[in-house]
């Protein structure tokens, strides 16, 4: 009777483990997979606004943020037009950045996507860019895509000792910063 006893446990033990694992690795892979998809999306969002940068396509940037973003934006034709102007007439030639960071799931939405690039103009890092996306809301489609860029035309070793940072990374808006307006502590 010991022996079966000890067996039963045994296999619960064994069962018990299995599940954990297995559970384990389901999550795992589920947040591998969430990190591939939003890589993606980030990057060919990073690819069409700057291929509308470069090809200084003003109405194809505006195409690229929501529906609520556009109507929220005070002035947006105006601030892409500021956009556009930052690069004066230049190409981004490279965006490198790291992986970009999300908020929510494929489950829990919305699901943001913000992503940070610095940009190589003329053979030289100068810019970096800020770009936040929402992508996936079912509740509310018209929340979906871009809703904020924000550009620094100043390298970060080039970052004033005061700078505070840009904008709140939720607020929708077109945000330039330069070494003359950049917000202070």
């Amino acid at each position: 009777m010991k022996k079966l006893i000890s067996v039963g446990i045994c296999l619960l033990i064994i069962l018990s483990t299995t599940f954990c694992l297995t559970a384990c690795k389901s999550r795992t892979d589920e947040m591998v997979d969430l990190e591939i998809y939003t890589t993606k999306q980030m990057t060919k969002t990073k690819k069409q606004v700057i291929k509308c940068i470069n090809k200084q396509d003003k109405e194809g940037l505006k195409k690229l943020f929501s529906k609520d973003a556009q109507k929220h934006i005070e002035d947006l034709d105006g601030k892409l037009d500021q956009l556009i102007g930052a690069f004066n007439g230049n190409k981004i030639e490279s965006a490198k950045g790291l992986s970009p960071a999300f908020e929510g799931s494929a489950d829990a939405q919305p699901l943001h996507i913000y992503g940070e690039y610095r940009l190589t103009i003329n053979s030289e890092e100068k810019y970096r860019i800020y770009i936040s996306l929402c992508d996936k809301n079912d509740e509310e489609s018209d929340k979906e895509g871009v809703f904020q860029i924000e550009l620094r035309t100043f390298s970060r070793e080039e970052s004033p000792r005061d700078f505070s940072g840009g904008a709140y990374q939720d607020d929708y808006g077109v945000f330039i910063y330069t070494l003359q307006n950049y917000p202070k502590k």
